[in-house]
């Protein structure tokens, strides 16, 4: 028995020796090198704009802070070009997480390139330790900027407008076959103002301006001077009256001018009193203002205009006019192709265009204008019996609209896109008038109607009518407009009244009030009121 005691202790004496004596495997030699902090699990571009991106980032465990270089290559980073440092403890989560290396932080640069391919790494870095993490990079491309804030127009010159910003060097000027016509090294002065005006250009004709710093374009913008390309220029003096224009444009027309463009100083104030006839024997006929250094237009008081027999084009741009609650363009039984009306504020009439008789026109065109106090005949009037291929209204604003949008009793096509109609002492019963056995087809995009409308309940025609389907999809309308029996079948009700949505309507301020969660904000209505 004493033995097996001693054998077994003997054993197990053995087995510690060898345990004793048996190397640690678990013990690993550390490659400093690898010693490092966890890269961030997400690392992109969550939205990128012509000179900024933000950039969706996720936590990295003991990092104080990030390094985000930036560079103009595809994830070369041979040219960095700016290198920003964002503390940790600054930074706020766009998105929490009980999994810390699930935290997601938003972070916004600035001060890019717009048309720019950029890469972006970024590391993190434990300041206390020294440790850092590898790199996560990300590539993408700006898009273009736009500075240009707009321009005006006379028939031989442009004035530039832009954002101020010490970034800008030089504007060019373009044909349109994209040939430079000049290029304008922008003096401090023209900078500070953010304004230039380019003169002896070419009157009707169409430019491209691109605004630089240094080669980075930073601007685009699409030019026309106005009048007619290649015309006899008139230019109105502050005695002249319809009689006396019209006397000018025969005698023009006896010498032998065809296309002839009558031009209203910017921002004066003219006396016209009657009716400006185009008299045979001119194809194409302009009357231009422009906006002085105030932005006031030529003002033109009790004016119309009237063709004497046929004329191909008529076009009235740039002008603040009044018609003593006549018809500003009346066509009766006359022959016309375009009627091209843009830029204008036109208050006072009974309609913009009225066509009666055995007239013949082709396309009757309204873009970018105001529009007040219209009489009963509609905004437009078109009797039986003659022949119009479409109106065209787009980018405008409509007030105190009396009656109706339009009285048409011809087959024709209506296009109404971008427009803000707002009525608070005039009432509309209805905002279209047809013939039924002339069925008209009604296309109506991005509206807003809006108002107390003078008390009374709106509808969407005189009639009932069969063969005219209107669809006012996508178009809206303000709670306090009062629905009549024949709806505005498809359109959105937004739960305002005017007071409430527009900034200030009772002034004319008609930008939609921010923050009140619009659905159309930056696309129905009027684009000026963006």
């Amino acid at each position: 028995m004493m033995k097996n005691k001693l054998l077994v202790f003997k054993f197990l004496i053995l087995i510690g020796t060898l345990v004793s004596c048996e190397k640690d495997y678990n013990q690993w030699e550390v490659d400093s090198s690898a010693d490092r902090l966890f890269k961030s699990i997400i690392f992109e571009a969550s939205s990128v704009k012509s000179t900024s991106v933000e950039l969706k980032f996720t936590k990295s465990i003991s990092a104080t802070k990030y390094v985000f270089e930036f560079s103009k290559d595809s994830l070369e980073f041979n040219h960095i070009v700016n290198t920003v440092e964002v503390l940790a403890d600054t930074l706020k989560p766009f998105a929490s997480s009980s999994n810390q290396t699930r935290v997601e932080y938003r972070e916004i640069f600035g001060d890019l390139d717009g048309i720019t391919g950029y890469s972006v790494r970024m590391k993190s870095i434990d300041t206390r330790t020294g440790l850092e993490s590898k790199y996560n990079q990300v590539y993408f491309k700006t898009p273009a900027e736009e500075i240009f804030k707009g321009y005006t127009a006379t028939s031989t010159s442009v004035s530039l407008s832009w954002a101020i910003t010490p970034k800008v060097t030089n504007i060019s000027l373009y044909n349109e076959a994209s040939v430079l016509v000049k290029d304008i090294v922008l003096t401090q002065g023209q900078k500070d103002a953010g304004m230039i005006t380019i003169e002896n250009l070419t009157n009707g004709t169409n430019y491209i301006a691109k605004i630089f710093n240094v080669d980075n374009n930073r601007g685009t913008l699409n030019l026309k001077t106005t009048g007619i390309f290649n015309s006899t220029i008139y230019k109105v003096l502050l005695t002249d009256t319809a009689a006396s224009i019209g006397t000018a444009l025969q005698g023009l027309v006896a010498g032998g001018a065809k296309d002839i463009t009558v031009e209203f100083a910017a921002g004066t104030s003219y006396t016209i009193g009657g009716d400006i006839t185009i008299p045979t024997g001119i194809n194409n006929m302009a009357f231009v203002g422009s906006l002085n250094g105030s932005g006031v237009l030529s003002s033109l008081s009790n004016v119309r205009f009237k063709v004497q027999d046929k004329t191909n084009n008529i076009i009235v741009q740039n002008l603040t006019t009044t018609s003593a609650g006549n018809f500003f363009i009346d066509l009766p039984a006359k022959i016309v192709n375009d009627i091209q009306i843009e830029g204008c504020t036109i208050s006072q009439i009974n309609s913009i265009v009225r066509v009666s008789g055995a007239s013949v026109i082709n396309n009757i065109n309204v873009n970018n204008c105001l529009i007040s106090q219209t009489g009963g005949y509609g905004v437009f009037n078109v009797g039986a019996g003659g022949t119009v291929s479409s109106i065209n209204v787009t980018n405008s604003t409509l007030t105190e609209i009396d009656t109706r949008f339009a009285d048409v009793r011809i087959k024709t096509k209506i296009n109404f896109k971008n427009i803000t109609c707002v009525n608070i002492t005039k009432g509309m019963g209805h905002l279209w008038n047809f013939d039924n056995n002339n069925p008209v087809q009604v296309s109506i995009q991005n509206c807003i109607i809006s108002g107390p409308n003078g008390g009374i309940a709106l509808n969407s025609t005189s009639a009932t009518y069969s063969n005219i389907p209107i669809s006012y999809t996508g178009n809206y309308k303000t709670k306090d407009i009062i629905n009549g029996t024949r709806l505005l079948t498809g359109i959105s009700d937004i739960p305002l009244n005017i007071a409430d949505f527009y900034v200030d309507p009772v002034k004319g301020d008609y930008h939609i009030k921010p923050g009140i969660g619009f659905a159309g904000t930056g696309v129905a209505g009027d684009p000026r009121w963006f």
